[in-house]
């Protein structure tokens, strides 16, 4: 991971170096290193690397965000279906004609199983968060004094 970070590689770079270096471990010292990670994703588990972030799907068209579980979890009398836009545009004005936005969330993948995916992902992570990474940087606080 510091490899990673510090040449600027990629993900599919990395993943690809992930399962590289375990075929070279494995040829080498046959079942030592069966415990080592296959993937990028096994490889932060292992290391307790974790991405906090927050999903939410905004509209393409006026950019109200909804929870992704709503999204993907929405039925209408019992079945799955696609939501659609909530959103009313000056809602409160009594001059402009109020027009729901009524454009759809997600798409259906696949027929035999309903799957429902998601148009947007915006991903959130909270100040917290953010704070919390920005100060484990070296260096970081005498910057702030500077």
């Amino acid at each position: 991971m510091n490899f990673r970070t510090r040449f600027n590689v990629t993900e599919t770079a990395t993943e690809a170096l992930i399962k590289f270096m375990k075929l070279v471990l494995c040829e080498v010292a046959d079942n030592d290193f069966d415990a080592f990670p296959n993937s990028l994703y096994l490889a932060r588990k292992m290391l307790g690397l974790s991405d906090q972030f927050h999903s939410f799907v905004p509209c393409p068209k006026c950019y109200k965000l909804y929870q992704n579980q709503k999204v993907t979890n929405f039925q209408q009398e019992g079945n799955p279906t696609i939501m659609n836009c909530q959103h009313i545009e000056f809602s409160n004005s009594s001059l402009r004609k109020s027009r729901l936005c009524n454009i759809p969330l997600s798409q259906i993948i696949s027929a035999k199983q309903t799957i429902i995916r998601p148009n947007l992902i915006y991903p959130f992570s909270g100040i917290n968060q953010q704070l919390a990474s920005m100060f484990l940087r070296p260096g970081f606080e005498k910057s702030l004094r500077y």
